[in-house]
């Protein structure tokens, strides 16, 4: 099976073994496609949107050199499985089997329990595509990144209730590690550590808290600190 994944990493494997899709543009026209599975895009507007500053001519040359390389980096015969061409458009197919990280993580929405849950977040490995700076990335790399958070939140929620403090404390470092700068996960920290009866790693994760939103002009909310007083306090149950 096709392997796909370009959270914190650009990595395609088939049947285990890596292709070598290299260079920036050619990295670039495959995730586009992947992302935007099962559409027919027009090779003009392609072509313009990877080399806005080249002359049509240019870029549709540069679009054609970018596809052969992509075709090149798979096994004889396998891109026709997955890639659709004619002489107008381009399309990623859906209708072959493949797995893709992005689409594991966004499916995390539909997960009723925290362990499903867990299961999906384990892809988010960083941020999509780190170091493209294309207007495009920049647009879905921010919608993941949502989705990321949004998901985060849900399963400190799941792993609150059912009181699962070692995997509250694992999770809100991997979200700390991997969000943007997210109170809540330093306020599970705190919840946790509190439950274990860790009060010295409760003002430890509270001083985090408060220097990495210092580090952007930012103080802890009202909502962050009124917890860490009520935990120095013992007030919660």
């Amino acid at each position: 099976m096709l392997n796909i994944c370009l959270l914190g990493s650009f990595e395609v494997k088939w049947q285990g073994r890596r292709l070598h899709i290299s260079g920036r543009s050619v990295q670039s026209l495959f995730a586009y496609l992947v992302l935007n599975n099962g559409i027919l895009h027009r090779r003009e507007k392609l072509a313009k949107m990877l080399w806005p500053d080249s002359v049509e001519t240019t870029a549709r040359e540069n679009l054609r050199h970018t596809l052969w390389r992509i075709r090149k980096a798979f096994p004889k015969n396998l891109s026709s499985v997955y890639l659709s061409t004619d002489d107008f458009t381009i399309a990623f197919e859906v209708s072959n089997k493949y797995w893709f990280d992005v689409a594991v993580l966004k499916d995390a929405d539909t997960c009723k329990r925290a362990d499903d849950l867990i299961e999906k977040l384990t892809v988010y490995q960083g941020e999509l595509l780190p170091g493209f700076d294309d207007e495009w990335v920049i647009l879905e790399r921010e919608y993941l990144n949502f989705v990321f958070e949004h998901n985060m939140a849900r399963l400190m929620s799941m792993l609150k209730s059912e009181k699962r403090w070692l995997d509250i404390l694992d999770w809100a470092e991997r979200w700390i590690a991997f969000g943007q700068r997210p109170e809540p996960a330093y306020r599970a920290l705190m919840l946790g550590h509190m439950k274990k009866g860790e009060m010295s790693k409760v003002r430890e994760a509270y001083a985090r808290c408060v220097r990495s939103l210092n580090e952007i002009g930012l103080e802890p909310s009202e909502q962050t600190r009124m917890l860490y007083e009520r935990l120095k306090m013992g007030e919660f149950n």
